[in-house]
């Protein structure tokens, strides 16, 4: 019997929870901006064909809100971009390696082998980078284009 209580309640208690859900569904009003984890530096390019430069804070329903240049409308953008990092970017990276190795073993390596490692560590993570093209396009609005048609029927 307590067997049976117990598969009662819980099966109220499921369906008295699951029942609410819906009440958690809300409007989005149109001033809303929500929060983005994008770091750095953005490239917001517009309508008119000018690049704005800088850190997207929020992206709303209706406009984007960059850190020090405020508030774009959304309709005057037509893309926003990530730039890719530099190539040194990839370089630093790749030269770390061999450095880490010349720390390890400082008193007892010679330099000659460990440094040119390095540099070879530091070719190989320019050339990495460069060939990774890591743009990130996050928005992008397409425009519609005039076009003339016409048809022949008989």
């Amino acid at each position: 019997m307590t067997a049976l209580l117990r598969m009662l309640v819980l099966t109220l208690a499921f369906a008295f929870v699951s029942a609410n859900a819906h009440a958690q569904a809300r409007d989005v009003s149109p001033s809303e901006c929500w929060a983005v984890a994008i770091k750095g530096t953005v490239l917001v390019t517009r309508t008119d064909g000018s690049v704005q430069r800088g850190t997207l804070v929020c992206l709303g329903v209706t406009d984007v809100v960059l850190a020090g240049t405020g508030s774009i409308p959304l309709d005057s953008v037509t893309r926003i971009d990530k730039p890719r990092d530099s190539i040194l970017d990839g370089v630093l990276k790749g030269a770390s390696v061999g450095l880490v190795m010349l720390a390890l073993c400082a008193p007892h390596c010679p330099a000659e082998p460990v440094l040119r490692v390095t540099a070879a560590y530091a070719a190989f993570g320019g050339i990495l980078d460069a060939l990774q093209g890591n743009n990130k396009q996050m928005f992008r609005r397409e425009m519609p284009s005039a076009s003339l048609s016409w048809k022949v029927s008989f």
